[in-house]
């Protein structure tokens, strides 16, 4: 039998509207970032979700499993949402979770390459993703090609060896790293081309914007602090932006500053981004490019939630809001970690306009 929208998302309909009333109010997030310390952190998350996830003995001793534990609750409440799903939205909201595992091979890979300490294995989230990954073998690879083998029969595989070369020129992990991005959003389009009108239409927008963010973030890496040529540029860009044309960015990699960088992807769709970043004194603060295109995500997403319910738009858009949410209580439970001043900690926390 064929559902229509309200058969397809009324039980996760429910279920993510309930959850979104339960996402921590402004009052508590400004309340966690003028908090004293770490435990006094953890009292003011006494009575909401996150109690139980920071109450565990582990976290007492080292704050940094906290961390871990907050994402995998995240993927925990994200994994849930699948009992409720079928057919097409199910396969795209599963393929999400390889979020989560792309990271771990990434932390992974730096460790091999000395990029990272090994003691940062504790840290990666091991639960109930996609694939089963010996992550410390990839770890203590003696090289990229010795740790091949472990990727075999996951989709990691293929755009890791379609880039060694690159890899080897170029002395640094990013063009693995970018092609697994690129691979998954691929992945993750023809997943979306899968789904009725109204979702597909739905989806391009929400990931569109995200590779949007992922795109700019990239090029201004790449071009002014990893030095890669503007002739190479557009091999490290994923397709399927929402407001950015592949044109759009080749006018952006031949710009001699970030200033103009940023005015031609930016202008427009992205005024008040623009605006902000094109004060000079803010150039150099990548961070806060990051978590304003961030927020912007933010801000659709809950315009998302203020249409018809019944589509896939709710299930997106509680991913989203629940992932800010974790994200901003890791940047505040490290700024604490910092001792930074509650007006530091804002600065880098992801809001919406």
């Amino acid at each position: 039998m064929i559902l229509g929208p309200i058969g397809k998302y009324s039980l996760v309909n429910a279920k993510v509207r309930a959850r979104l009333s339960r996402l921590l109010p402004p009052e508590t997030i400004s309340r966690l970032a003028d908090a004293r310390d770490v435990p006094e952190f953890y009292g003011v998350l006494q009575g909401t979700l996150y109690e139980q996830v920071l109450a565990k003995p582990e976290v007492s001793l080292d704050p940094r499993v906290a961390e871990k534990l907050l994402v995998e609750q995240e993927a925990q409440w994200h994994m849930e949402l699948l009992k409720d799903l079928r057919g097409p939205t199910k396969a795209l909201i599963e393929l999400l979770l390889e979020k989560y595992e792309i990271e771990n091979v990434k932390t992974a890979l730096r460790i091999r390459e000395g990029d990272r300490g090994s003691g940062e294995l504790a840290y990666i989230i091991r639960k109930d993703l996609p694939h089963s990954l010996p992550y410390q073998s990839i770890a203590e690879a003696a090289s990229i090609e010795d740790a091949l083998p472990y990727f075999i029969s996951t989709p990691y595989l293929g755009p890791i060896k379609a880039v060694l070369d690159d890899y080897r020129q170029r002395g640094t992990l990013f063009p693995i790293e970018i092609s697994l991005e690129i691979d998954f959003h691929k992945r993750l389009r023809a997943a979306v081309e899968r789904l009725d009108r109204t979702d597909r239409r739905i989806a391009r927008r929400l990931f569109g914007l995200e590779i949007d963010m992922k795109n700019i973030s990239w090029l201004i890496r790449l071009k002014f602090y990893y030095g890669i040529p503007a002739g190479d540029l557009g091999e490290y860009n994923i397709p399927g932006g929402f407001r950015l044309t592949g044109d759009r960015l080749r006018q952006a990699f031949m710009a001699d500053s970030m200033k103009d960088v940023l005015g031609t992807v930016l202008d427009g769709s992205f005024r008040p981004v623009a605006e902000l970043m094109r004060r000079e004194e803010e150039l150099s603060k990548l961070y806060l490019l990051e978590i304003i295109l961030w927020s912007y995500l933010v801000s659709e997403a809950k315009k998302t939630l203020g249409g018809f319910p019944f589509t896939i738009g709710t299930v997106l858009s509680y991913l989203i809001l629940k992932r800010t949410e974790v994200r901003n209580l890791i940047t505040i439970l490290n700024g604490k970690l910092l001792k930074l001043e509650k007006a530091d900690i804002e600065t880098h926390l992801r809001t919406a306009f």
